[in-house]
């Protein structure tokens, strides 16, 4: 999966903050955290969500966890809204987490 490299170096960028991106056939396309609390949370902003989605069917919403953690419910509930699968990127356990709707 090629993408995991984008990611994890999109994430290592934006630490403190969480990052957030989206892939479509296995490119993955970085986006601006718009969140009010982007060090706990992300909001992809529409701009870059509809750039994405103009290049292809999306495959994944990838964010990361800066303080490391598992996926949180509210992870889990809007991955489950999205119905696709989520890809969560914790710094400090450099490994990837998947959330299946």
């Amino acid at each position: 999966m090629m993408f995991k490299t984008a990611a994890k170096e999109h994430a290592l960028e934006e630490a403190p903050k969480e990052s957030c991106g989206i892939v479509v056939d296995n490119i993955y396309y970085p986006c601006n955290n718009i969140s009010d609390t982007p060090k706990d949370n992300f909001a992809i902003h529409p701009k870059d969500f509809l750039k994405a989605r103009s290049k292809g069917k999306l495959q994944y919403i990838v964010h990361s966890h800066p303080e490391g953690g598992d996926a949180s419910e509210p992870d889990r509930k809007a991955c489950k809204a999205t119905k696709i699968q989520w890809y969560v990127y914790p710094l400090p356990q450099d490994i990837w987490q998947i959330i299946s709707p």
